[in-house]
């Protein structure tokens, strides 16, 4: 395994460790008490915190891979950030024209990341 590889899988899993500790943590913290707005707010966003080391590790490791995978990745990104952005656009022209429910924006992010992740394969495929 290459060194910016295991640095990668090091950094990342460790922030996603430390993300779902927190997540679950301050869920339940907040589920066991009634706090005041500032501390609510606090406790909400934390799970934050780890996601932005997550993010640095993404950056690190985009940085340190060569030319075709760089390419790859940022081809799917663009992708999928237009069909997701085109297709948030299009659901809420219909939510309100056809009274349809709104979608929760906690889950725009994973649709994301989900599509990014599906037109990476297939850009693979179609380069290969």
């Amino acid at each position: 395994m290459q060194p910016h590889v295991k640095r990668y899988f090091i950094q990342f899993g460790g922030s996603m460790v430390g993300y779902m500790l927190i997540l679950f943590g301050s869920v339940y913290i907040l589920r066991s008490g009634d706090y005041g707005p500032v501390v609510t707010g606090i406790l909400a966003v934390s799970p934050v915190v780890p996601a932005l080391f997550g993010l640095y590790a993404v950056l690190t490791f985009y940085r340190a891979i060569d030319e075709f995978q760089k390419r790859v990745i940022a081809e799917a990104m663009l992708i999928a950030s237009l069909l997701v952005g085109f297709g948030t656009f299009a659901w809420g022209f219909l939510e309100a024209s056809l009274d349809l429910p709104a979608i929760p924006t906690i889950w725009i992010f994973p649709a994301l990341i989900g599509t990014y992740g599906l037109m990476a394969c297939v850009l693979k495929w179609r380069y290969s």
